[in-house]
């Protein structure tokens, strides 16, 4: 089991490849007990994947590389043949990172912002906030205060999760349904049924036929049937390896309908290919086959020709590692300098297995005041307390408040001593993109400031970027906004941007 900080890296995607490896030589995949175990950062993390929210992939997790798989998804979505042979020639790449790059640059022209904000992007100086100046930006928004809503040309109101019926996927690849509660204000509707509006109008405008593509009715409350899109997921999950279509035999067989057999079963495990597998609630175990076969799909077995999990090995050459480390921080420094630009250099980062920036490790020892301006000399890692949730919403309850009351930085008891200060003192910490504010956790559990529980090693230190406070548009009033230090670099498969080691310098307040 390991959490998303493992995951970003420049070589993240080479990260987990290892822990599958280590997994797999000890024996310990596809049994009781065993097995990778990513926890995801978002409540409903695997429904985004699990329906095709992932830049180049489609739902079940078919990549879009593939004719056959195209082939398929354009049936399910009533689209034209060959249609989405388009996303492949479109100038799409770099994910995240890329569409804000692009932004900057003037090639992207407008955004539809849903259920995320642009705080948690890195690089927010250089790259993030220059690139919402520069687009038409249509935000949907459940905050009045939210970060999104101070780029925001167009903002549609919308429900919360409390206030809609819907199904989510956990971790375990368990489908649950999630009841309403109650009812929205009037005014906000659920996201599904503003994305429907909206895709019907952009498919009629591109000459497509919105109606077919999204044939969805509206209840008697005039919010549209969630589990009639349910039931489109349902049917389109036929024969990949996360099938669903047990469920539509049950309801035929049994008369049980598909948002009910979740209620009744506490949740289904994809896949629930068959009648018997949907009865019992889905597949509790992947590649093992106690669940029984079906058809053209036997459950006991990898995705490989010969039915065996295969290692694949991540070669790691350390040879110009400073060349390439000088051509990596003209990222966020350089406003000529983009990333999707310079892919070949992203994936020699992730071959060699470096870091987006080294730092000026001889500096180190120094007084805070002695250190030269443009010398970074230690090792910085930005990551998430649990007290709080991604978007720092959760900073203006009292109760998480009280427990992490502010932005801190973690240092080991000897770097504070070499630079001067003491526990509880306010500093600037300053990377080459940016800086934030923070007060100074020294002394691991000793620390007088909170939550003072961790130590960190002698030359690192950590803050976490989910006490972000985005309450201006004017960056230089978001002192705690850590990700303006961040680098952009990210790995060239997964995406994922390397928080965990930057060079900073440390100032005295």
């Amino acid at each position: 089991m390991w959490g998303i900080g493992y995951n970003q890296h420049i070589h993240g995607q080479h990260n987990v490849i290892s822990i599958i490896n280590l997994l797999t030589m000890t024996g310990n995949l596809a049994k009781p007990g065993c097995g990778p175990f990513s926890m995801t950062g978002q409540p409903n993390a695997m429904g985004e994947r699990f329906t095709g929210g992932l830049t180049s992939r489609l739902p079940f997790n078919m990549p879009l590389k593939h004719d056959k798989h195209r082939a398929k998804m354009e049936k399910a979505w009533r689209l034209p043949a060959g249609r989405l042979s388009t996303a492949l020639k479109g100038n799409n790449s770099g994910m995240t990172i890329g569409m804000m790059e692009r932004a900057v640059k003037g090639d992207l022209k407008a955004m539809f912002l849903v259920y995320a904000t642009h705080i948690d992007i890195p690089d927010q100086n250089n790259c993030v906030r220059p690139g919402l100046s520069n687009t038409f930006n249509v935000v949907q928004e459940i905050y009045r205060h939210a970060p999104n809503n101070l780029y925001a040309d167009v903002i549609f109101p919308a429900a919360t999760w409390g206030e809609t019926t819907g199904v989510y996927i956990s971790s375990e690849r368990r489908l649950n349904i999630c009841d309403q509660g109650g009812k929205p204000p009037k005014g906000c509707r659920p996201d599904m049924d503003m994305v429907i509006d909206k895709g019907r109008e952009i498919a009629n405008l591109l000459g497509l036929d919105g109606d077919k593509i999204f044939p969805y009715k509206r209840n008697a409350d005039g919010v549209y049937n969630a589990e009639e899109v349910f039931r489109d997921v349902v049917e389109a999950s036929a024969g990949t390896d996360a099938d669903l279509t047990g469920l539509l035999e049950v309801e035929k067989k049994d008369g049980i309908g598909l948002y009910d057999q979740l209620r009744q079963n506490r949740g289904i495990q994809w896949p629930a290919p068959t009648y018997t597998i949907a009865k019992a609630g889905g597949a509790k175990r992947r590649y093992m086959a106690q669940e029984g076969v079906w058809k053209t799909r036997p459950y006991g077995y990898f995705r490989t020709k010969d039915g065996k999990v295969h290692m694949k090995l991540c070669n790691q050459d350390y040879t110009g590692r400073e060349e390439t480390n000088k051509e990596l921080s003209r990222i966020g420094t350089d406003p000529n300098f983009f990333c999707i630009d310079n892919k070949p250099l992203l994936v020699k980062a992730r071959d060699n297995a470096l870091t987006p920036e080294l730092p000026d490790e001889e500096y180190r020892g120094r007084k805070w005041h002695e250190v030269p301006k443009d010398k970074y000399p230690y090792w910085l890692g930005l990551g998430v307390v649990y007290e709080h949730f991604h978007t720092a919403k959760s900073n203006r309850s009292a109760t998480t408040r009280r427990l992490v009351p502010e932005q801190y930085i973690e240092m080991h008891e000897d770097d504070a001593r070499a630079l001067g200060i003491k526990d509880g003192e306010k500093v600037r910490i300053v990377t080459r993109r940016g800086h934030y504010e923070a007060r100074a956790q020294v002394g691991g559990t000793a620390s007088l400031v909170r939550p003072a529980r961790n130590s960190v090693p002698r030359g690192y230190m950590f803050s976490p970027w989910n006490l972000s406070v985005a309450d201006s548009a004017d960056p230089a009033k978001n002192k705690w906004l850590v990700n303006k230090v961040a680098h952009r670099a990210y790995d060239p498969v997964s995406g994922q941007v390397d928080y965990k080691k930057l060079a900073a310098r440390i100032e005295k307040i």
